[in-house]
Order: C-alpha cells, then sequence, then structure tokens
C-alpha cells in the first residue's frame, strides 16, 4: 500500500491513488514467503461480511505490467476483477461513512493468491518488518482507525534477521534515491 514501494522499489508513478474499501473480502497471508525470512505475503480472498481498506492507484498499462511482473502474476498471483469504494482517508472513519452511503464502486483489479490449495489454507503469520510496510501504506493514506489498529493487531512470525527483511529493503532503495 506504500506509495514508496510503487516508487522507489518497483519506480512506478500512478497517476493517482486514494484509499477505498473492498467489501466482501478479508486480507489474508496465505502466499508462501521464505520460512523465517518472510514467511508469507497478503492477498486478498473473499469472504461475505468482511471488509479489507486498501489504496486504489491508477496506473499506465506498462506501469499495471510491472506490477503484475514484480509481484510474479500468474504464479504466486492472480488478478482478480473487483468493485471498490474510493474514498478521502481522515484516519479515523471516512471509509465505514462512505460505504454506509451507498457510494458508487469503481472497477479494478486486486491480487489472490495464485494456488487455490493456498487460498484454502491457513494463513500464515507475515513477518513483523512486512506488517510494517502495510501500516505505513495504511497511514499515508489515512485509512480508518480502526483498520489501522486491525492491522496493529496481527500477530507476526519468528524471523532469523531482525523483523523480516522487506522493509529494511524499502528503506535501503528509499536511501539509495535520495
Amino acid at each position: 500500500m506504500a506509495l514508496s514501494t510503487m516508487i522507489n522499489l518497483r519506480n512506478i508513478h500512478p497517476i493517482a491513488a486514494t484509499a477505498a474499501i473492498l467489501k466482501d473480502h478479508r486480507l489474508a497471508f496465505n502466499v508462501p514467503g521464505t520460512p523465517f525470512i518472510e514467511p508469507s505475503w497478503a492477498s486478498v480472498e473473499e469472504e461475505t461480511g468482511s471488509t479489507v481498506h486498501g489504496v486504489l492507484y491508477k496506473l499506465t498499462e506498462n506501469d499495471f505490467a510491472k506490477v503484475c511482473q514484480s509481484e510474479g502474476v500468474p504464479f504466486a498471483y492472480r488478478l482478480h476483477r473487483c468493485n471498490v469504494i474510493p474514498y478521502i482517508g481522515n484516519g479515523q472513519d471516512a471509509g465505514s461513512q462512505t460505504s454506509s452511503k451507498g457510494i458508487e464502486t469503481v472497477s479494478a483489479f486486486t491480487l489472490i493468491a495464485g494456488r487455490k490449495q493456498w487460498r484454502q489454507s491457513k494463513d500464515t503469520p507475515p513477518s513483523q518488518a512486512y506488517l510494517n510496510v502495510l501500516k505505513r501504506g495504511a497511514k499515508e493514506f489515512l485509512l480508518d482507525e480502526s483498520y489501522v489498529k486491525y492491522l496493529e493487531s496481527i500477530e507476526s512470525a519468528d524471523t532469523i534477521f531482525g523483523d523480516g527483511i522487506a522493509e529494511k529493503m524499502l528503506q535501503f532503495v528509499e536511501l539509495r534515491k535520495q
């Protein structure tokens, strides 16, 4: 979700970006990573009654292809067409307020786990570093406070390199680009 991931790690410059809600889906950690380093990666999975907050990026066709390539589509992930509700985050409850007002949805793509058995398996806790990058993006786009608290409540896995490497990789490329 963090804009720095798009710009500094992927060299993608979104046309636009805003907070968004995806109804009837849940945040899942079911894409296998490397045990004790980055144990899992996030996806979304269909689940009636659940809601995921995230970031809706408007990209050029070439940049969309770069995202798919960097995320491992179609092996690690599959594209999943969905309808999201965009909102201007306020860090409090803008998303839930927007959602309850019946605002029109926008057609978008998100990523689901690439293999059916992953989608049906139990989630594997991610590293703290990976969670930190998710929380960074959530705070950057002022997602609803309740959703940020939810992200903060997710338990992380033990890793052999401190808290994991995802956050350190992002920090490294940010420093190199300065």
